[in-house]
């Protein structure tokens, strides 16, 4: 993972720090959550960086939410949620590129 760590998506998902059952399927719905975010974005993650010293706390926000809700509905269609979140929208919409440079 770029920007998230085990420790932040643990809060996120209100999982006990010392509970590492579960460590390897958070570690791959972050690192999931990361890429799906800058697909969406249409941006990567040194492009981010570049333009703005950090990836934007939006950004995180979104990344886990998307974590939470694939750690909470493991099976659902979450990109069409995603899609229809006020927060979600609001969150990324800023970073978003448009076309590519």
């Amino acid at each position: 993972m770029k920007w998230l760590t085990l420790e932040r998506i643990k809060q996120q998902c209100r999982i006990e720090q010392d509970f590492h059952d579960e460590d390897e399927i958070l570690e791959l719905y972050g690192e999931s959550a990361e890429e799906v975010l800058m697909a969406v974005l249409n941006r990567t993650y040194e492009d981010l960086f570049e333009e703005y010293g950090r990836v934007p706390m939006p950004v995180v926000h979104a990344s886990l939410m998307l974590v939470a809700k694939s750690y909470k509905d493991r099976e659902s269609d979450m990109m069409q949620e995603a899609h229809e979140n006020k927060t979600f929208c609001l969150l990324l919409k800023p970073y978003a590129r448009l076309a590519d440079k």
